[in-house]
């Protein structure tokens, strides 16, 4: 006659080697001849949990906690598993009990934050994220998820990191890969992202969207390096539509050699960019200006003709400050009005400066070329390669 703990090992046997419905019915039976083995319950719910079977599954996690033993494993188990049963308010209490039982696991707080993600409460999972990536340190699962929170926050940057932390934790993990384009793409680092969906394709090349998203970002890239002025010749910045728009003419004084008549242009809107010119003078930075700020934030733009649309769905007329400001931001990076208006609202915001496709924006105080004059402006400046 086996033993209780020899039926046991049979059962969990069985579920090793697939047998799920044999593994089930061999830990059931082991508890109608011991209802108070705790372990015993917590593996009928692991089991449960694989063969669908998440409402039951959550009862037998519960008869493990009610037990006093109160595993951390049956906590997690009975969480999750009332998640999937449809009744995330239990499944949150659940593992705020478990966050009270055992505190500092990093395990409670991976599964926390996994669920606060799926809610879409991105700031709420940030902080249980953040130490479950810290306390796992090889589960790529928390700093893929520490990534969603992230982008749900609109930290994009932050998303990034935690994107490529997931991928060097786990260099297969495709949806990570996936992911990480897309954030890259969305801050113009096309190049970067076109390598991430190679090195997707590496690992499955029969992913057919993949594929599909690598030649869109493929003519994204050529058509970013085709419009932007970083980088170009002056005569570039002459054709573009915001030296047009705004009349812009060099600003050519007595015994300025070709050079610096090309670095500084103005038009009659009181509007000024500065050019800095590197190797082969292509542009290595531009900087806009104006005469009187604030009253370039007073004037109605009948200029530019830039709209910005809010959160309620309204497209707004902006001043003409602002709408210069976003046609040089455009045109210097070769980005979409939207992502101009996006970075231009973070440095205004109080950021330092922010990046996009391999450039630094920046509120500076800028140098006059050919001069010492000093004056606030706009920058755009092309990171060295």
């Amino acid at each position: 006659m086996p033993t209780l703990e020899e039926l046991h090992a049979r059962a969990l046997d069985r579920l090793v080697d697939g047998d799920l419905a044999g593994g089930v019915a061999g830990l059931e039976a082991c508890l109608i001849l011991a209802p108070g083995d705790a372990v015993a319950w917590l593996h009928l719910g692991q089991a449960l949990e694989v063969t669908g079977r998440p409402g039951d599954a959550a009862a037998a996690f519960g008869r493990s906690v009610a037990l006093g033993i109160a595993h951390v494993e049956a906590r997690i188990g009975r969480a999750r598993t009332l998640a999937r049963a449809g009744d995330a308010e239990a499944a949150l209490a659940e593992l705020a009990e478990a966050a009270r039982a055992h505190p500092g696991e990093a395990r409670v707080d991976l599964e926390l934050g996994l669920m606060l993600v799926e809610r879409r409460a991105h700031a709420e999972a940030v902080g249980p994220l953040e130490r479950a990536a810290a306390g796992l340190e090889g589960e790529a699962r928390a700093s893929y998820a520490l990534g969603l929170a992230r982008e749900g926050t609109r930290d994009l940057g932050a998303a990034v990191a935690a994107y490529r932390e997931a991928i060097r934790r786990d260099p297969t993990f495709v949806d990570a890969r996936r992911t990480l384009a897309d954030a890259l793409a969305a801050i113009g680092e096309h190049e970067a992202a076109i390598g991430e969906i190679e090195a997707l394709l590496a690992i499955d090349r029969h992913d057919e969207a993949a594929a599909a998203n690598l030649d869109v970002l493929r003519a994204a890239a050529s058509d970013l390096e085709a419009r932007r002025l970083l980088g170009k010749a002056t005569s570039a910045f002459e054709a573009s539509s915001l030296a047009e728009q705004a009349g812009l003419r060099p600003r050519r004084e007595r015994g300025a050699d070709d050079r610096l008549a090309a670095a500084r242009w103005g038009g009659p809107g009181g509007v000024e960019v500065w050019l800095e010119l590197g190797e082969g003078d292509a542009i290595d930075a531009l900087t806009i200006l104006f005469a009187d700020a604030d009253r370039a934030t007073r004037l109605e733009d009948d200029v530019f003709g830039v709209t910005v649309v809010g959160v309620d769905g309204r497209a707004d007329p902006v001043d003409f400050g602002t709408a210069a400001s976003l046609t040089f931001l455009r045109e210097a990076l070769g980005c979409s009005l939207t992502a101009a208006a996006s970075l231009y609202a973070r440095l205004c915001a109080g950021e330092a400066s922010a990046e996009w496709g391999g450039a630094r924006i920046a509120f500076v105080e800028a140098t006059r070329p050919g001069g010492s004059q000093r004056r606030p402006g706009l920058e755009a400046r092309r990171r060295p390669r």
